[in-house]
């Protein structure tokens, strides 16, 4: 890692050519939101009953209501699936309607308390009555599919390159979302909803890899942090567009694969990723790459470079023996170290918190307000400098008390939201949870990439990253919960950020501390020992560094004085061999 900073140095920590992939990739990844937030809308269902009259329009209450519908008095609400056992014509005066003791289940249609929910999935394919779990299914199956994208477009990444997997899901969720805007059944719809998901989280993943490994050190943090911005932008954008396509589920579902067509060019516009290529020994590509970074950064590509590493490469092809053959790691190694171990709990722990609570209010916002249009715009629009507060907070108070502190917050917002009879209050309790636990998202993935020891780094994010997906899956399903009690699954979702905020005090800070880098640093980082050995080993190389330095300064100055002998110049000299004594 160190060599390609030092090659990053050269080439262009963030030049011309990361410019425009950064750009690329920005986009791309932000609008995934088009297929990871699709389902709040295709999805939902309004308040409704029966219709029993061709032109019946919703009403809280009235006399045709009254005989055609039944009402339970133990749950205080209408039947919204049954109604009385009788015809009521267009021409029969309401008078004469009465209801009698039998019922029958409705007959395909319903009267709704919103006309913008006419054109979803659960009342096209009559999805809504005593199948609430297929409701929620529909909203589960794309994190379900991001799970699955995980780890097979994980493994695809790490074997045959970043590149691949982003283009082959760049391109996928064009074709997938066009053939799902057409689905004739319910089961289609569900497959396609599984496939978009796992492309989609697939290349946002892909795409904030090839970002941390493109752009110099500094400038990390807050360009990874700006990902998670685009997302949040192209969060609110898709409420105006499904707003303004009148919630017609196919309509919105066209308009997301036809959308991406624009984003094309990005395959021609970002490359392999250099450090994957130097990981895996194809220095030639590698060195191709960077020779295209350097040319449109304007600078050059150090001579020479990868020397020693091709000719170790090359003993290796031919079978000869070296000093010390590189180990490889797996997420198994992870778990064998108790330091380690009990670091990878609690960061996994955060995420599958993080990602159950954002879910579960984002896919959800349906049910949340009076409009759900504007409640989702808001949604998204909160989250902005949620995103924000939370790279401000890493910087400020380090990234243990900024996780911590966004975790607990945002879930007190969402358990306190649940009481206030005032939805306005409600809303805004829940917002503020939203943004908080936005926060908290920019945080970990931030915090996982500097917690986790350089050998299994990308094995550590994967695992913390499936727990994240077993969240989202499972967070429609709590909102079933609220048949038995109305603000439980907002008092479990709050109660899970809090217990996660406070356990993340328990992680060893990472803010200004040199990162693990061995299987060996993550047993003791965190700890005084850690501490003690870097710092003895920072002091062994700064001496080392200013020794190299002696030397080559001494050499400059001799080779530099013409026409006289080394020996008439006692101070050069004197420099040189007092050079190679330390380093002795």
């Amino acid at each position: 890692m160190t060599q390609f900073e030092a090659i990053l140095k050269s080439v262009g920590s963030f030049g011309r050519s990361q410019q425009i992939q950064y750009v690329c990739i920005l986009i791309v990844t932000g609008a995934t939101a088009f297929y990871q937030m699709g389902n709040t809308f295709y999805s939902a269902s309004a308040d409704h009953y029966c219709r029993t009259h061709k032109n019946q329009t919703y009403e809280t209450n009235s006399k045709l209501k009254n005989c055609t519908i039944p009402y339970s008095y133990s749950e205080s609400e209408w039947e919204q699936c049954e109604r009385y056992d009788v015809n009521v014509s267009q021409g029969d005066p309401v008078e004469t309607c009465f209801p009698r003791s039998g019922t029958t289940d409705c007959d395909g249609e319903w009267v709704y308390d919103d006309y913008w929910y006419e054109n979803t999935v659960v009342f096209e394919f009559d999805l809504v009555c005593d199948r609430d779990w297929m409701k929620q299914l529909s909203k589960s199956i794309v994190p379900l599919g991001n799970l699955v994208g995980v780890i097979i477009f994980g493994q695809i990444s790490d074997i045959y390159g970043r590149k691949i997997v982003y283009d082959i899901c760049l391109l996928s969720p064009i074709v997938v979302a066009i053939a799902a805007a057409f689905s004739p059944t319910y089961y289609f719809f569900v497959v396609c909803q599984f496939l978009l998901g796992a492309f989609a989280h697939s290349v946002y993943v892909t795409g904030n890899v090839i970002v941390m490994e493109m752009i110099g050190f500094k400038y990390r943090t807050i360009l990874s942090s700006l990902i998670h911005v685009s997302f949040s932008v192209f969060y609110m954008l898709f409420g105006i567009i499904a707003y303004g396509l009148s919630g017609n589920w196919r309509k919105i579902q066209l308009f997301s694969g036809l959308v991406w067509i624009l984003f094309l060019p990005s395959i021609w516009l970002v490359t392999e990723s250099a450090m994957w290529l130097i990981q895996k020994s194809k220095y030639a590509k590698a060195t191709k790459v960077l020779n295209k970074w350097a040319k449109m950064n304007k600078t050059k590509v150090p001579d020479n470079l990868f020397k020693d590493e091709k000719k170790m490469a090359e003993k290796i092809k031919k079978g000869e023996e070296i000093e010390e053959k590189p180990k490889k790691y797996t997420a198994v190694d992870i778990f064998k170290t108790p330091n380690l171990r009990i670091s990878a709990v609690l960061m996994s722990f955060n995420w599958f918190s993080c990602s159950f609570v954002y879910y579960g209010i984002s896919l959800n916002t349906d049910q949340i307000g009076e409009n759900p249009y504007i409640t989702f715009v808001i949604a998204g629009a909160v989250e902005i400098p949620g995103r924000f507060l939370g790279w401000w907070l890493m910087r400020t108070v380090g990234r243990r008390w900024a996780l911590c502190s966004t975790a607990v917050i945002g879930g007190l917002c969402l358990i306190i939201s649940v009481p206030p009879e005032n939805v306005n209050v409600s809303v805004t309790l829940a917002m503020i949870a939203k943004m908080c636990i936005a926060g908290t998202f920019t945080i970990v993935y931030v915090y996982a990439l500097e917690l986790y020891p350089t050998t299994v780094r990308n094995a550590g994010t994967g695992v913390s990253s499936m727990c994240a997906r077993v969240g989202s899956i499972i967070s429609p399903y709590v909102f079933l919960l609220a048949d038995v009690w109305e603000p439980m699954p907002y008092i479990i979702m709050g109660a899970t950020s809090v217990v996660a905020g406070f356990l993340a005090l328990f992680l060893p800070e990472t803010r200004n501390h040199r990162l693990p880098e061995t299987i060996e640093d993550g047993r003791t980082f965190g700890k005084k020992s850690y501490k003690e050995e870097k710092r003895e080993t920072a002091k062994g190389s700064v001496r080392s560094v200013s020794v190299q330095v002696d030397i080559n300064v001494a050499e400059d100055v001799l080779n530099t004085v013409d026409g006289f002998d080394k020996d008439i110049h006692p101070t050069a000299s004197g420099l040189v061999n007092e050079a190679y004594k330390e380093q002795l």
